[in-house]
Order: structure tokens, then C-alpha cells, then sequence
């Protein structure tokens, strides 16, 4: 009848067995280190392969809503700001079709493969769509004014007519006289997206060390089954 380990002796084969894999950890160091060299050499060179790719970021105010966003959100007396942006923003990226819209974050982005284009030629970019945005509301509110002074002066003084002919002359004073525009930008701001550089080194190096180790402990497995045979 074989005799049960006291908690000691336990801890003690414990220690052992913990000493004994640190040391033969410490014996495949080259073949760990080797690992970790070839998987450091091989995220460097995946840095170099993929193609680095930049983003293009530029925060938005909206400061003008056209008349068509009005008519896709109406709700009779409430108005959805949320709707109101979303529709006035579709209508911007019509201009710019390759930017896209984060309305949380309220910032427009575009990304690229490759930065040789200057910030102000985004800027100018962006501020020729807001211009084109601005203008195609500024020539409706003119077409809306146009027909309504064209109609009967009993039309004329219904109230929705009134709300329309308000409305129209409110767009074209605050974009002719106090030069609104829809949106407005900031400066557009360039940063590299990918590859994470720093990062794929560092996992680079983790999973070397860990293959490296997997290997030490694999050989040593198959060095006591071949003595054991």
C-alpha cells in the first residue's frame, strides 16, 4: 500500500518540476531567440508588402438645412434634427461619392492608398461640394420665390404659402447677405490607418517566443520517449 504525499512533499515536486522546465527553457534559448528572430524578420517584411494606407478626417457643424431634407422629415410640428442632418449630409456626399459619413462622430473621411496630396487639396475638395450643396439650395429657395410671387395674391396670403415664401426668402438673405453656407468644415486631418507597425512587431516577437517555447518543450517530450524506448 503506497503511501499518500504530504502537502510538503507536493509543494516540493512542484518546485522541482518548475525548476527543472526554467532550466531546460534556459538550455533551447538559441532555438527560442532563433524563433523569435525569424518571426521579428517576417512582420518586418509584411510592413514593407502591404500597401500603406492613410485616412482623410474632417469635422462638420451643419448650419443650414435645405428645403428637401424639410419635406423627407416632416412631422407636422416637430422637426428631427437627427433626420434633418442624415438627409442634408446624403445630399452631400452626392458631391464627394468616395467620402463617407460618421454622424456620430460628426466627421466626414476618406481613405486612401496613398498620401501625395497636400491637406489644402482636400480642403478644396470639400469646400467646392459645400459650395455646389450651398448654390443647388440657394438656386431652389430663388425657383420657389419665383413661383410663388407668380401666383394669386388670395393664394399668396394662405398661411402655408406664407411658411414657403418665409422660408425660401430666409435661405437667400442668409446665403447672399450673411454668406452661410450647409456645412461647415474643418481643416482635414491626414493620419496613417495601416499597417500598425509597432504592433505587428510586438505580436511578432510574442508569437516567436511562444512557438520557441512550444519547440524547446516538443523536443524534450521526443528525447524521453526515445530513452524511454
Amino acid at each position: 500500500m503506497t503511501e499518500m504525499q504530504s502537502p510538503k512533499q507536493r509543494q516540493n515536486d512542484d518546485e522541482i518540476d518548475l525548476v527543472e522546465l526554467i532550466l531546460e527553457l534556459w538550455k533551447g534559448k538559441m532555438l527560442i531567440l532563433a524563433f523569435v528572430i525569424a518571426c521579428f524578420c517576417l512582420g518586418f517584411a509584411y510592413t514593407k508588402m502591404v500597401p500603406v494606407t492613410y485616412s482623410v478626417t474632417s469635422h462638420y457643424i451643419v448650419d443650414l438645412y435645405p428645403d428637401e431634407a424639410f419635406k423627407l422629415c416632416d412631422k407636422g410640428a416637430l422637426r428631427d434634427k437627427d433626420c434633418l442632418e442624415e438627409k442634408t449630409l446624403a445630399m452631400f456626399s452626392s458631391f464627394l461619392p468616395q467620402w463617407s459619413v460618421d454622424s456620430k462622430a460628426k466627421e466626414v473621411g476618406l481613405s486612401v492608398k496613398h498620401s501625395h496630396r497636400a491637406v489644402a487639396d482636400y480642403s478644396l475638395d470639400l469646400g467646392v461640394a459645400n459650395n455646389h450643396l450651398t448654390q443647388s439650395i440657394l438656386e431652389e429657395a430663388k425657383e420657389s420665390l419665383a413661383i410663388i410671387n407668380g401666383l394669386d395674391v388670395d393664394l399668396r396670403s394662405t398661411e402655408t404659402v406664407a411658411k414657403k415664401l418665409l422660408s425660401a426668402k430666409r435661405m437667400i438673405y442668409l446665403i447672399e447677405v450673411k454668406k452661410k453656407q450647409v456645412l461647415t468644415l474643418a481643416t482635414p486631418v491626414v493620419q496613417k490607418k495601416s499597417p500598425k507597425v509597432a504592433l505587428i512587431l510586438v505580436i511578432s516577437v510574442l508569437l516567436g517566443g511562444m512557438l520557441g517555447v512550444f519547440a524547446v518543450l516538443m523536443k524534450k517530450f521526443v528525447a524521453e520517449l526515445k530513452s524511454r524506448s
